[in-house]
């Protein structure tokens, strides 16, 4: 199986690091899924275009953003895993320690109401880029001293949330029911496209990494429920960009 090549050798035949140093780059990096949120957090608090994350799709603008007393990387990262992977392999390198993500994601039980918050502990590895970073398995663990840095900062800020798995996989078009209830059977309580790649590349690569979720649609029942997923997490924007650069200052001050 090709999923069971794992090469531990960190210097690959194209690698990150041959990125220029950014000078004074933040070591707090934000990267939320969705461009209205973002173009509005640009214009809220002002952005410099400090570099680019460089895809043959397009680039993809790296801003400093200076919000709640802390400077930070903000960004809006590609949906999939390989492509939101290429943002912490091109920010290591500029100098990124603290990574968070947020962005949507789908419930798999009916009663967590649209907006409300998901705090992943574990993903299922339900795609193929985690398995070129760490050997295989069926799921990788967040970092707890991660998940609690944004457990510390919810629960500060009052926002409430709920926690458990979540179900990483490349192809949202064969989330069946069958694979659905087997996921909820291993704890899932969401899924999403990219946290378990995420997480098994900030291990590979020594740094931080915390994500959450906001609900945007239901995968629970024969039928799927749309939700809020075309609203791109508008109204959500004060919460998820506060809760993000709140968990950042706290993996930060962990060291």
């Amino acid at each position: 199986m090709l999923c069971n090549e794992f090469d531990p050798n960190p210097v690959a035949i194209i690698n990150p690091s041959h990125h220029e140093a950014i000078p004074n780059f933040p070591a707090i990096c934000v990267g939320i899924f969705s461009k209205a949120i973002v173009d509005g957090l640009v214009e809220k608090f002002g952005g410099e275009v400090m570099g680019h994350s460089k895809m043959c799709t397009g680039w993809v603008p790296i801003y400093r953003v200076k919000a709640f007393n802390t400077e930070i990387a903000l960004f809006m990262p590609h949906v999939g895993a390989p492509a939101a992977v290429g943002f912490i392999e091109d920010l290591v390198p500029w100098g990124g320690k603290h990574f968070v993500f947020c962005g949507a994601a789908g419930a798999l039980q009916r009663e967590t109401a649209h907006g409300h918050l998901i705090v992943p502990t574990a993903a299922i590895r339900d795609e193929g880029l985690s398995y070129h970073y760490l050997p295989p398995a069926d799921e990788v663990e967040l970092k707890p001293s991660c998940v609690q840095a944004l457990r510390d900062a919810l629960d500060a800020l009052h926002y409430p949330y709920i926690e458990g798995k979540t179900w990483t996989t490349d192809a949202f078009f064969r989330e069946t029911e069958k694979k659905a209830q087997r996921r909820r059977e291993q704890g899932c309580v969401c899924v999403e496209m990219e946290c378990s790649a995420l997480a098994a590349v900030a291990q590979f690569r020594g740094v931080d990494f915390a994500q959450f979720f906001w609900v945007s649609d239901t995968l629970d029942g024969p039928e799927w429920d749309e939700g809020i997923l075309a609203s791109q997490g508008t109204g959500l924007e004060e919460i998820c960009f506060r809760a993000a650069v709140e968990t950042g200052k706290a993996l930060a001050a962990r060291g």
